[in-house]
């Protein structure tokens, strides 16, 4: 604005006073915009906080919302320093009986001694090979999962230790480093991987052209079948044993995942005695997955309240998104699916089935008995609740996976034309054609069926009745929480509308405060105009005075 300069003109008129309640009121709408846009941020990051609770409500649905979450397994091994065990939700419920007479070794070779790692070995190539060494007939037989590894020394790198670098170079199957026994410094080539099929052969091409004498690179060859070697084999390679349920088996290394299905076993040592596993249900981490359910609602409920809340008309505590519509709805919403009944589920088709209530002020409680008792029971059964599953009319007809895009719904199933041996089966899923891959049908894009698929044997042809599809509670939240958080989604279009409000506001802002200056200096310069007027009234009066006075004194 234009520098005061004086206070008072000459006529007395208060110039400044009078200005300044005149830019007042021209910049009343300055303070009008201004607390707008405090009541918009204030909006802003109330929806902020809003999106936040929905997000990390989310995480927590999403540990819910597939069938292969309620699979936790849990194993338990009576002698667990001796094998511990895994599963991967797909194993058998029981016990086994598991022991372990040998342990799964890597081969390690040594070489003769030397009495510096900075010796000159020799030069030429080394050649290693991975296989299986026969004794009946004695023979060698290459793996196949693995080709040769070839290894040029030349002068560059022809000591103990620059053949170490040498192999250790080629990030290879095998390793290489120095030992020093206290009769000298020991080059020690070690497999990487244990077992029979991963034993090694060293062949060399030495340049001084003996391959098999104790000279030069020919000190580190071995030949497996060989009755003598340069080389000293430290350990032999050899496969894990062990026995399970009374069938003896063999495997190349001490994590076994292919003989118990759905569990993986690492073997630690042999067995004194035999080790039961015993696979059952994970219902902890289940039960920690329900929790966090409940415990992420309810942090979300509370902030939801605390966003909405009434205290009084006018007051500053009520909520910052009181009476707004999306808010409102979220909530609405979010009650009426956590009440909501699973159509496919048949025993616990609610939360209140497992032990999830909902209390007055809309926060949810968990009785960890009731779930408990419910995964025990039925885990398949919490699972529909949560996660996607279908039940069919045909018992031939039966459900294997779904899309996040799969509508809940009931769809009927119609088939033309089998499929197996080689021909693909013909149908329609809801009334539209489905894709098809043998005997399986797959709801294609555009339908509400698009991704569910189903598997169609027996010998009958035309309808098969219906599949009764459920997303889950999980799945339908998911998918509303979805629509809620996506960039172009309810609470985006509201904050973008917001955001675009405050900026049309400060735009404003900045027009009124370009055009202050000017407006102040029109009224200054009227103010003066009045000032000088006023002085000059003023003298005129005061001569006039003078001359009445002169007269009245005359007469």
């Amino acid at each position: 604005m234009t520098a005061i300069v004086s206070s008072t003109g000459a006529s007395g008129l208060p110039i400044d006073s009078l200005v300044s309640a005149q830019m007042q009121a021209e910049q009343q709408p300055l303070t009008d915009i201004q607390t707008k846009i405090s009541s918009y941020n204030t909006k802003l990051s109330a929806y902020s906080t809003l999106k936040s609770g929905l997000s990390t409500f989310q995480t927590a649905v999403d540990k819910l919302a597939t069938a292969a979450k309620f699979n936790a397994q849990s194993v338990t091994a009576s002698d667990s320093t001796s094998i511990s065990a895994t599963a991967n939700g797909t194993a058998v419920l029981g016990n086994y009986s598991v022991s372990v007479t040998q342990l799964a070794t890597s081969q390690k070779l040594a070489s003769p001694a030397y009495s510096s790692a900075t010796d000159i070995v020799g030069t030429g190539k080394l050649t290693i090979s991975f296989g299986t060494t026969g004794t009946a007939p004695a023979s060698f037989t290459a793996n196949a999962d693995k080709t040769d590894l070839t290894i040029d020394i030349t002068s560059s790198n022809n000591t103990l230790s620059g053949i170490r670098d040498a192999i250790n170079a080629q990030n290879a199957s095998v390793s290489a480093s120095i030992v020093n026994d206290g009769t000298g410094n020991r080059l020690v080539i070690t497999s990487k991987d244990t077992g029979e099929v991963n034993s090694l052969k060293i062949s060399v091409a030495d340049d001084d052209g003996n391959n098999t004498d104790t000279g030069g690179l020919s000190a580190l060859a071995y030949d497996p079948l060989a009755s003598s070697n340069n080389m000293t084999q430290m350990t032999a390679a050899k496969n894990a044993l062990l026995n399970v349920d009374g069938m003896s088996i063999s495997k190349a290394s001490n994590t076994v995942s292919d003989v118990i299905q759905g569990v993986t076993l690492t073997l630690k040592s042999v067995t004194s005695a035999s080790n039961t596993l015993s696979v059952g249900t994970d219902t902890d981490t289940i039960q920690s997955s329900v929790q966090s359910f409940v415990d992420a609602y309810n942090a979300l409920n509370t902030s939801m309240r605390n966003l909405t809340k009434f205290v009084s008309a006018g007051s500053t505590s009520n909520g910052a998104l009181l009476g707004d519509s999306t808010a409102r709805n979220i909530m609405v919403k979010l009650k009426s699916m956590l009440s909501a009944s699973s159509p496919t589920a048949t025993t616990y088709k609610t939360l209140s089935d497992i032990g999830v209530s909902m209390g007055s002020d809309g926060s949810l409680s968990l009785d960890s008995t009731k779930l408990q008792k419910a995964i025990t029971n039925n885990v398949n059964d919490v699972a529909k609740l949560f996660s996607p599953s279908a039940t069919s009319t045909d018992s031939q007809v039966t459900f294997i996976s779904s899309k996040d895009e799969t509508a809940s719904g009931t769809y009927a199933v119609n088939i033309t034309q089998l499929g197996g041996n080689g021909v693909n089966a013909i149908g329609t899923i809801n009334g539209v054609t489905a894709n098809t891959t043998g005997s399986v049908l797959t709801g294609v894009t555009g339908n509400g069926s698009y991704g569910l698929q189903l598997s169609v044997t027996g010998t009958a042809t035309g309808s098969r009745g219906t599949v009764t599809f459920s997303k889950g509670l999980a799945g339908e939240l998911s998918s509303l929480l979805d629509g809620w958080l996506d960039t172009d989604g309810a609470l985006t279009t509201k904050t973008d509308g917001i955001s675009s409000s405050i900026k049309d506001l400060n735009k404003k802002a900045d027009d009124i405060n370009a055009k202050l200056p000017s407006i102040e200096a029109r009224y200054r310069a009227q103010y003066a105009k009045l000032d000088a007027l006023l002085s000059s009234m003023q003298s005129t009066s005061s001569n006039l005075t003078s001359q009445l006075e002169a007269i009245s004194n005359n007469s």
